[in-house]
């Protein structure tokens, strides 16, 4: 098992590699989401022979160390721990995929360590202010109440039945199976107090594809911030919500995560 330390707490990343030469992906998945997601997802099958895939698991979730206190969650924590994982690959700047609570962390990449990026792909979120009344706040923190009745089991039936959606097999027997509600708790606890991720957006410099759902709340916020950064597109997904867009979606993203990716033969050092 391949672990990265974070510097500064010394907390762990989890993470797989799947090695060569090839352009490097970094990649993260959704809140409660363990790495076996994405490695099971459209995306990675359709990026695998061409690029090298990086796959790491949020502090907090999966194999990774989680700490039970909302401080350790917070955003430049996260960053540190994705750049911990570069570095201990020897991986100088990679291109970045990230789904959900995992595009959020790459929105804070992209304003925190955009020398380590070769380009951002971010997917149902964005860097403004959350807004803790949408739909998909409520479905969390109704999910994370249940769970301390009920475990990682209430979780995930909580979260179901507030949004209307079941995981599919076997993504939820991971949820259920690696994470822990007090964690997840602590990292929810965290997005009270995180505010906008820029204070400039119009001052980014890294190629990004801003993707969501068109029946996402965050849909609108999502486009408004691709209209912000210079080198940014944006792409609404017809007929998908937070959680379809990444599920269902990858094959209307991938023609446009393949362009971004290959453009101007950009390579990891």
């Amino acid at each position: 098992m391949s672990f990265a330390t974070n510097p500064i707490d010394h907390v762990r990343t989890y993470f797989e590699d799947s090695g060569g030469r090839a352009p490097a992906v970094l990649f993260y998945t959704g809140f409660a989401d363990p790495l076996e997601v994405a490695k099971a997802s459209g995306l990675a099958r359709a990026l695998t022979d061409e690029f090298r895939l990086v796959f790491a698991d949020h502090r907090g979730q999966g194999r990774s160390d989680k700490p039970t206190d909302s401080d350790s969650y917070a955003l430049a924590a996260r960053v540190t721990d994705a750049v911990s994982v570069l570095d201990a690959l020897n991986i100088k700047r990679a291109h970045f995929l990230g789904a959900s609570w995992g595009a959020r962390l790459g929105f804070a990449l992209g304003d925190q360590a955009p020398d380590r990026l070769l380009s951002l792909v971010v997917c149902g979120n964005q860097p403004y202010a959350w807004d803790l009344g949408s739909r998909t706040a409520q479905a969390v923190a109704a999910a994370v109440a249940a769970s301390r009745l009920d475990g990682m089991a209430g979780f995930v039936e909580r979260f179901e039945s507030a949004l209307g959606f079941r995981f599919p097999e076997p993504d939820r027997t991971w949820i259920l199976e690696t994470n822990d509600p007090v964690a997840l708790e602590a990292a929810w606890g965290s997005v009270r107090d995180e505010g906008p991720i820029s204070q400039d957006l119009t001052a980014w410099r890294v190629p990004c594809l801003v993707c969501a759902g068109a029946a996402d709340e965050m849909h609108d916020d999502a486009k408004r911030a691709a209209a912000e950064i210079p080198d940014a597109t944006f792409v609404s997904l017809a007929g998908h919500s937070h959680i379809s867009a990444f599920y269902e979606g990858d094959a209307l993203l991938l023609p446009y995560i393949l362009e971004l990716f290959r453009r101007d033969g950009r390579h990891s050092g």
